[in-house]
């Protein structure tokens, strides 16, 4: 079988080599090993890198990224995006975060390596059309990214008024991480709202209170007068 593998790579060079520019060649036959599960793959990288990496490469990894059969093309695909880092690949990127497990940790690590604007931007298109496997790593890394995914709050705090409970619980969450005054007035008019349930206000409560600035605490004030006298808020008076 190893043969076999080492030979198809070998007519595949030579066939590519006849016809190819050096960047096609490259490409073809790092392709061809990573798909095949070839441990050259990784010489091929190295030896290669420059090429791989390149500005020109950029549409034969985005075209891999959306189209390759293999899983593990795609995953390389995604890595060697990242490291261009040209924005045009962020949205091929955050379809990608809805693939297979190893597919979408490799987009979600190329995400994080670009702008922090464009990456938050990115990950709160994924909580956006995302498949529920990546709302939640998208949110995760949202939250990771702190107070410089303040660009995303708009789209996080749509999350956490959702119908998705552990969706709309860990969107709590990563509003009190990024912890901005536009998070912070997110989870105060959720605490306040008296169409949700009562579980996710006390949830939102408790966030908010994690939060350490002067808006925040402004709005646990506020938050305590309206439910003062709300009929059936105890749970939420007991947090106060």
């Amino acid at each position: 079988m190893i043969h076999r593998r080492h030979l198809a790579i070998v007519l595949l060079a030579g066939v590519v080599a006849a016809c190819g520019s050096p960047l096609e060649n490259a490409t073809a036959g790092f392709m061809e090993q990573v798909r095949l599960g070839d441990p050259a793959a990784q010489g091929t990288y190295a030896d290669n890198r420059e090429l791989l990496e390149s500005a020109e490469a950029l549409p034969i990894w985005m075209d891999a990224l959306a189209n390759a059969d293999s899983p593990q093309v795609r995953r390389w695909a995604a890595s060697l995006l990242g490291n261009i880092g040209d924005p045009s690949a962020l949205p091929g990127l955050t379809d990608a975060m809805s693939e297979s497990r190893d597919v979408r940790e490799a987009a979600i690590d190329a995400i994080g390596r670009f702008d922090a604007v464009d990456a938050a931007n990115a990950f709160a298109a994924a909580i956006e059309t995302g498949s529920r496997e990546a709302q939640g790593p998208a949110l995760a890394a949202l939250a990771r990214m702190g107070a410089d995914a303040g660009s995303a709050v708009a789209s996080v705090a749509a999350a956490a008024a959702g119908d998705e409970a552990l969706i709309a619980n860990t969107a709590v969450s990563t509003l009190a991480d990024i912890g901005n005054d536009e998070a912070t007035a997110a989870l105060a008019g959720l605490a306040a709202d008296t169409m949700m349930e009562m579980a996710r206000r006390q949830n939102a409560l408790q966030a908010l209170q994690r939060v350490d600035s002067d808006a925040a605490r402004a709005a646990l004030a506020e938050v305590e007068a309206t439910v003062a006298d709300e009929e059936g808020a105890d749970a939420l008076r007991d947090v106060l």
